[in-house]
Formats: structure tokens, C-alpha cells, sequence
């Protein structure tokens, strides 16, 4: 069956301990639902760090299926679910931008499409970072929850 829907990948992330996976989840969900679109798949890496890019394998299977075309669009629940890096951050972004696969972070509410979107995204990417090294790290995530 083919569809107009833009299909999405979803990534998720959780820290080792950290709870809330499924609440990522079922928000990423409900938010493609209320959108239209149509979810490909959902990566997942639950108990990882996201300091460091290695070790995520469900991230390193997104960024391949993205080189294969298999999705229009990739959507967080938060940036530092993606990345804690600002370095890793614009990484996998310029990835999904030479690809023209879309991304959207849903309660920051900004995408990459438009130059706006992209600075609020590396000024949000250098955020993330300070917060990582302030010692802020996902506290303030999990009363959000």
C-alpha cells in the first residue's frame, strides 16, 4: 500500500539506570499520529550513553538506513537524546542534510528545514553540551517527563 504520509524514523534514548524510554515512545507515536505520518521505524538504544557516538548501534543502523533512503524525516523526543556533543549533534545532522532527510526535535518544536531551524539547532547543540559539562546532564529530563 502506498501512502502520501512522509515517513519518519523515530530514535529514542535512554542512559544506563535512566528510565522513560517508553514515554518517549508513546510521545514520538502520538506525535506522528496527530501529523500524518508514517512511522518506518523505531531506534532504540536504551541504557547508552549519549556522550560518545560509538557503542549506539540502533543510531549507527539509522544513519545506514538514511543513506538508503528508507525514511523522509527523523524525530527525537529532545536533541540530547540524539547527542550530548554539539560536535556529534551537527554530525549526524549534516548526514541527514546531504541526505535531504529532515529532522525535528518535538518538545523544542524546531526542524532543520529552514535557515532559521538550523540556527536554533546549533544554538540549541551548543546548549546541550553546556549543560552536559555543567553537570546539569539529564536531571532536568527526567522532571520533565
Amino acid at each position: 500500500m502506498t501512502t502520501n504520509q512522509t515517513k519518519v524514523a523515530i530514535y529514542a534514548r535512554t542512559n544506563q539506570g535512566q528510565k522513560g524510554i517508553d514515554q518517549q515512545l508513546k510521545a514520538l507515536r502520538a506525535y506522528c499520529e496527530a501529523n500524518g505520518k508514517e512511522i518506518y521505524a523505531e531506534y532504540v538504544d536504551e541504557g547508552v550513553s549519549g556522550i560518545s557516538m560509538e557503542g549506539r548501534h540502533s543510531l549507527q543502523r539509522l544513519l545506514e538506513d538514511a543513506a538508503k533512503q528508507e525514511f523522509h524525516e527523523v524525530v527525537v523526543w529532545k536533541l540530547n537524546r540524539l547527542a550530548r556533543k554539539s560536535m556529534d549533534l551537527l554530525t549526524v545532522i549534516h548526514k541527514l542534510d546531504e541526505l535531504e532527510i529532515g529532522f525535528r526535535s518535538i518538545t523544542e518544536n524546531f526542524e532543520n528545514s529552514t535557515p532559521i531551524g538550523k540556527f536554533a539547532f546549533q544554538m540549541m547543540a551548543t546548549v546541550t553540551e553546556f549543560e552536559l559539562e555543567s553537570g546539569k546532564d539529564d536531571h532536568h529530563d527526567q522532571h520533565a517527563r
